[in-house]
């Protein structure tokens, strides 16, 4: 029987790691290297495969309180992330922090 393997199942090569944090992660990679390039490719920064950019659905509109709490809210959940590290090696602290006021949730 051949059993399909979870993300979070412990990862068949017996490194120890989740599955999703080892061997699953190249095979995305070739995945991703199979898919034909059909725009401009983005720039090169690491974060863009976790962590990405996330919007949210239509739905009844938040107050202007509520989208200031979820921006503050992103915005740390940014500066805890590989994608700050990486922002500031990039950039400068001063740079990424100008760059993450930029980040705000905006209605409609």
């Amino acid at each position: 029987m051949n059993k399909k393997i979870g993300i979070n199942d412990p990862c068949p090569c017996g490194s120890g790691k989740k599955f999703k944090r080892c061997c699953m992660q190249g095979q995305n990679k070739e995945q991703k290297d199979k898919r034909p390039q059909t725009q401009s490719p983005l720039p090169s920064f690491s974060w863009m495969e976790d962590d990405g950019f996330h919007c949210i659905m239509t739905g009844v509109a938040p107050s202007p309180d509520e989208l200031e709490r979820m921006t503050k809210e992103y915005q740390e959940q940014i500066r805890s992330s590989p994608m700050w590290d990486e922002m500031v090696r990039k950039f400068g602290k001063e740079k990424a922090e100008e760059l993450l006021k930029q980040c705000r949730v905006k209605p409609g």
